[in-house]
């Protein structure tokens, strides 16, 4: 078998387009700065800025006379990967020049964490950085929440390059079919209402009394599910259940399949109402906050049980949809409720959302599979299928499900060895297992609410943590598949 020849002169060109995108992004925290004087926010925004723009005058010019040939399954998922390790390498170097984050490998784990819309973070202080810097923080959020290729794919028109492959290769979930016959409106149409949540999600905040600013960091955390907070308490600094209702509701919208939504605007009241995974999804977040606010309530956690709600229904939103923002310190709670959102942190949020984890529609189908293994051993001659609403799963799907929780297990346990090797202690690393791969990014113990967090541990772990956010961001297929023999053979 021969080594395939990879289109190395495609995948750099179109990774300096895409981080032009990116730099365009990046533009708006440097204005920022230069506005409110902070002046070494201001440098260390130049210095990637500076790398950008040399990259995309170089190599746009002469990527012109490039072959235009389409890139393979193999190339899509090498560009894929590559952008966002070489995106969070750009996006960190202005928290380490002006010292937010002691080191790179600190910077490099804090925007890896808000690109792949994890939240967890190495920084003790939030409130004393520059604005701009923890702008560019929740930015980073915004930007990867509905997805940096996908948003490349929406704002141009790849030529000579396949969209639905790059699509694939980066949407969160199993399914990713299309919503209309071009993959480009597709893309558009999903970041159209993307934006339109985060507008009115901003406005709602407003109302409340929340300066523009903190609006804004606080939705694109929310919808894009990902937990970073200007504050040091997260939202609970805010003080206010009309901030909590607000950000819980639009956290469980985040946590829905965008294509519904899609759905919704045509009117197809019926298609949306018979969606299994919406059903199974809204069931576990009200049963589960139900139960919980029963039991904060009867164990005397909160006198009222309009309280206990009101926390239970964000921390699990939060956990469930991995958005990872907190209102109070629920490592004091009983251990049942603790329980409850130790059991979300499984699930994860509905394919093609924003949020991680599993994913509910994975959950669902190892459910059937599992129904029918029982099924087909006390009829063996019985031929039994896996139904999603009326249509057949095809096995090829249903054995893709198995191997991606099978990986999925398997890398959260190798997290949770690699930080107890550490010393942190095992419970704590476990959550660490979970919150990485699932891009939850608040978990128990010594990752909860009132913990030392990650700006403890050492430099091997925070790598490791940063590969377990980016696979587990990428569906882990897409990155794991670079680490197999045949991926790099005919």
């Amino acid at each position: 078998m021969n080594a395939t020849r990879t289109n190395w002169k495609q995948i750099i060109r179109l990774s300096a387009i895409l981080l032009t995108i990116i730099g365009l992004f990046m533009l708006i925290p440097t204005i920022m700065a230069l506005a409110k004087g902070e002046w070494k926010a201001f440098r260390g925004f130049l210095l990637p800025l500076g790398i950008i723009g040399v990259s995309a005058t170089v190599i746009l010019p002469i990527g012109r006379n490039w072959s235009t040939k389409g890139l393979t399954i193999r190339e899509v998922y090498i560009f894929v990967t590559l952008t966002w390790i070489v995106a969070s390498a750009l996006g960190s170097l202005p928290l380490m020049y002006c010292g937010t984050s002691v080191d790179f490998t600190s910077a490099f784990m804090e925007i890896m964490s808000g690109f792949t819309t994890t939240g967890l973070t190495s920084i003790v202080d939030i409130e004393s950085q520059p604005a701009s810097i923890l702008f560019w923080r929740s930015l980073t959020h915004w930007i990867g929440g509905m997805g940096i290729v996908v948003l490349f794919v929406a704002l141009l028109p790849l030529v000579g390059t396949e969209g639905t492959q790059l699509f694939g290769a980066e949407a969160v979930g199993p399914t990713k079919s299309k919503l209309t016959p071009k993959i480009r409106n597709t893309a558009m149409i999903l970041w159209t209402i993307y934006v339109g949540f985060t507008f009115l999600e901003t406005v709602l905040l407003l109302f409340g009394g929340l300066p523009l600013f903190d609006a804004l960091t606080v939705t694109f955390g929310t919808m894009a599910t990902g937990g970073f907070a200007v504050k040091n308490a997260s939202i609970g600094g805010y003080g206010s259940a009309y901030v909590e209702v607000v950000v819980t509701i639009f956290m469980v919208f985040a946590g829905i399949n965008f294509s519904l939504y899609f759905l919704l605007i045509r009117r197809h009241f019926k298609d949306i109402l018979k969606d299994t995974e919406l059903k199974v999804y809204l069931a576990i977040f009200f049963i589960a906050t139900l139960f919980s606010s029963l039991n904060l309530t009867l164990s005397g956690t909160y006198a009222h049980f309009g309280e206990s709600l009101r926390h239970s229904a964000f921390h699990l939103a939060s956990i469930m949809t991995t958005t990872g923002f907190s209102t109070a310190n629920y490592s004091l709670w009983p251990q049942f409720s603790q329980a409850l959102l130790l059991v979300v942190m499984f699930i994860g949020g509905c394919a093609g959302s924003t949020g991680g984890g599993i994913k509910v529609t994975r959950i669902v189908t190892m459910a059937k599979l599992a129904r029918q293994s029982v099924r087909t051993l006390l009829h063996p001659k019985g031929i039994f299928t896996i139904q999603s609403e009326h249509e057949k799963i095809a096995w090829k799907t249903v054995n893709a499900i198995a191997g991606f929780v099978v990986l999925y297990i398997m890398l959260v346990l190798a997290v949770t060895l690699v930080t107890a090797s550490a010393g942190i202690d095992l419970f704590s690393s476990l959550a660490t297992g979970l919150i990485s791969v699932g891009n939850i990014g608040l978990g128990l113990g010594q990752v909860g609410p009132d913990g030392a967090g990650f700006a403890i541990m050492p430099s091997y772990v925070k790598w490791t943590i940063s590969f377990a956010m980016l696979a587990g961001r990428l569906e882990l297929y897409t990155v794991f598949a670079l680490f197999s023999r045949y991926f790099w053979k005919r």
